[in-house]
């Protein structure tokens, strides 16, 4: 079992970098404009896209995993929402260019070629379009060693530093971009849940009794205990020109 197994089995709604909380935290420290027309990348079981519904906007939710898209239409049948789940690559999004006003990323972008992934995101977004992505940072001086170990356990395709995703930033169609918001990654995955409850979640039968997933859970938790000090995030807005 991989990591993004344990999530697609628990049906988590908020794994990414400062959970759910941090999701409410940016929306309300930089609101979307009314009317937007959202694309949500690797939304998994559709939390963020189920909230950005409720409060009005038109919102597409895109996964690579089609697990954590039939959770995701689970959830918004359940709270009689519609949103529009699609499968499919961030490296190629199946949608027309200029198609949305903001694209939001949630702990995404470090799964595929992030060069790749930010041409996408700025292909479909409207010229004037944002980008907000809540990323991994690996600060300067990690080893070969550990940046091995973290990639192989969540699946990164890399672990970036930030003059990597700056240089990403600069090679890419946004002609202005920053990263707010830095912070050390220790989050423990059931904090947020007790902070910010998801009444929607919706884990496998079996799943609370597989020691599989038990052990990964573990895991997770003794390597972000392990690298509390060379491992961060960040909220990357960038504007298409």
């Amino acid at each position: 079992m991989q990591y993004l197994d344990m999530l697609s089995r628990l049906g988590i709604g908020s794994a990414h970098p400062g959970g759910f909380a941090a999701t409410l935290e940016q929306l309300e420290r930089y609101p979307l404009a009314e009317g937007s027309r959202i694309l949500e990348v690797g939304c998994g079981t559709g939390r963020t896209a189920c909230h950005l519904t409720r409060q009005g906007y038109q919102v597409t939710g895109l996964d690579l995993r089609p697990d954590m898209l039939a959770k995701a239409a689970a959830r918004s049948a359940a709270e009689q929402l519609r949103v529009e789940w699609v499968q499919g690559d961030i490296t190629a999004l199946p949608f027309e260019n200029d198609t949305f006003d903001v694209v939001l990323a949630e702990s995404v972008t470090s799964f595929a070629p992030i060069a790749d992934a930010l041409g996408e995101y700025g292909r479909v977004l409207r010229p004037g379009g944002t980008l907000y992505d809540r990323e991994v940072v690996a600060f300067p001086g990690m080893s070969a060693e550990s940046r091995e170990k973290l990639c192989g356990f969540f699946g990164f395709n890399g672990l970036h530093t930030e003059d990597d995703w700056l240089a990403a930033l600069t090679a890419s169609p946004f002609i202005r971009y920053e990263l707010l918001e830095q912070s050390l990654f220790q989050e423990h995955l059931g904090e947020d849940q007790i902070k910010h409850p998801d009444l929607q979640q919706i884990p496998d039968g079996s799943a609370f009794f597989d020691p599989a997933l038990w052990e990964i859970s573990l895991q997770h938790d003794e390597l972000i205990h392990q690298h509390k000090t060379q491992l961060g995030y960040a909220l990357i807005r960038a504007i298409k020109g």
